[in-house]
């Protein structure tokens, strides 16, 4: 196995190039924000997409976010098979049997202090009372937010994409492990794999030279028979999902739809709606659920719902709305073998 691990023991952390880890991101964050707003401000008429992006996010920056009611009090179920709750954006709680997984945690009303959650969090943290892996597919800001992750359970693992440990905070998790594309964590009769993605690295744009094709990944959960695909972010390359549907029986697949547009900037690293459907087919997954969208403005989509309701029609027209499960945020669905039997 190839993966680089930091173990906890006994309050010790191991790994102790990483102790000062907490300043050096302050110090990246504040390098970041002064040279993207060089970058916007020397933009005449601030017309780049960076600056364009920004300033709509600052219009609705005083915009109420929308509530959601009623929420789950207690999502952890004491008896299922495969439980799916959708906390909004890439967030997802996974419960199969006896064993808890998170993706991506995001609960923080802001990212980056800049852009701000437009619907509220489909589950209070609180609720989460047991968590035995935390699966982190990149770090950008809205995927590896660290105040969310100090807002949950720590005592499981926390799983880290390739080159993400220099970023990664001085958190209490059991273990933290590092992992490329195609490593292997089995233990309990959990086995998840670290699967290759086509998206970008880097934390605070100024990192990306360096970071290169470090810092990006998907997962393939295992365990008592079921097996969910979590996509993260994700442009499309049909051998890299052709691949991963060879080596797994897929039964749901994560997949996100959005941003979209401008569709030519978008393209080599989000998915959108129609893609999302050939990935299903790709995977040969039994059903997909849509992600990464509603939550936060994102690129230019003219609406938050723009990306779902595009995703429904397409899927109607190939005759495959069967497999789509659209959830609200903060709703969960109950699947067996598969098929949708209770939320």
């Amino acid at each position: 196995m190839s993966s680089r691990v930091l173990i906890r023991r006994s309050g010790l952390h191991h790994l102790s190039s990483d102790s000062s880890n907490m300043q050096r991101q302050l110090l990246y964050f504040l390098l970041t924000t002064t040279i993207l707003t060089t970058i916007i401000l020397a933009t005449p008429g601030c017309s780049s997409i960076a600056g364009r992006f920004l300033a709509r996010s600052i219009e609705q920056i005083g915009d109420p976010i929308a509530p959601v009611s009623p929420k789950l009090h207690r999502p952890i179920r004491p008896d299922t098979e495969l439980a799916i709750t959708w906390v909004g954006h890439a967030t997802v709680l996974i419960q199969i049997s006896d064993k808890v997984f998170i993706t991506d945690p995001m609960f923080t009303n802001t990212v980056g202090m800049v852009m701000r959650r437009r619907s509220e969090r489909g589950l209070d943290p609180s609720s989460i009372t047991k968590l035995d892996y935390t699966l982190i597919s990149h770090i950008h800001l809205d995927h590896y937010s660290y105040g969310s992750i100090d807002m949950l359970p720590q005592d499981g693992m926390l799983l880290v994409p390739f080159g993400a440990l220099p970023y990664t905070p001085d958190f209490d998790h059991r273990e933290i492990r590092e992992m490329k594309p195609w490593d292997v964590v089995e233990e309990e009769g959990v086995r998840i794999t670290a699967v290759p993605v086509q998206h970008f690295s880097g934390r605070y744009g100024f990192d990306i030279p360096w970071a290169r094709d470090r810092g990006y990944t998907g997962y393939v959960i295992e365990y008592r028979g079921k097996t969910v695909f979590f996509g993260g972010d994700t442009g499309y390359h049909p051998e890299l999902f052709k691949e991963i549907g060879r080596r797994f029986d897929v039964d749901v697949a994560l997949l996100p739809i959005a941003p979209i547009e401008p569709r030519d900037f978008m393209a080599h690293n989000h998915i959108d709606p129609a893609e999302a459907l050939i990935i299903l087919e790709d995977l040969d997954a039994k059903v997909m659920m849509p992600m990464h969208h509603r939550t936060f403005v994102q690129g230019f989509d003219p609406t938050l719902t723009f990306a779902v309701e595009q995703l429904q029609r397409i899927a109607k027209e190939k005759n495959v709305a069967d497999r789509v499960l659209v959830l609200d945020i903060g709703e969960q669905r109950v699947l067996l073998n598969g098929t949708d039997v209770r939320h």
